[in-house]
């Protein structure tokens, strides 16, 4: 993901790559910054949520997901991944 374009909204960095495989993937890069264990599995889980509910996969691209806030100062993981996954999908 080096030549990966990327995308900030709210607490979340998206790094984004078009693939050839006819369906989008999703990766999670969550560090100890973000919080506790239960905080960074739940984050994940949200996210993973939104992803397989939304109809991103059939954007055709690799989505490499990390926040750059706290648990504690970001208000909706979910919520602003939506809006990031919006504005690469107008691209």
């Amino acid at each position: 993901m080096r030549k990966g374009r990327r995308a900030n909204y709210g607490g979340i960095r998206l790094v984004y790559q078009a693939n050839e495989l006819g369906y989008s993937r999703l990766g999670l890069a969550v560090s100890r910054k973000y919080g506790n264990a239960v905080q960074r599995n739940r984050f994940k889980r949200q996210l993973r949520d939104t992803f397989r509910t939304g109809d991103y996969h059939r954007m055709n691209v690799d989505v490499l997901v990390i926040p750059i806030k706290a648990a504690g100062k970001m208000l909706s993981a979910a919520h602003d991944f939506q809006m990031a996954l919006a504005k690469i999908h107008c691209k």
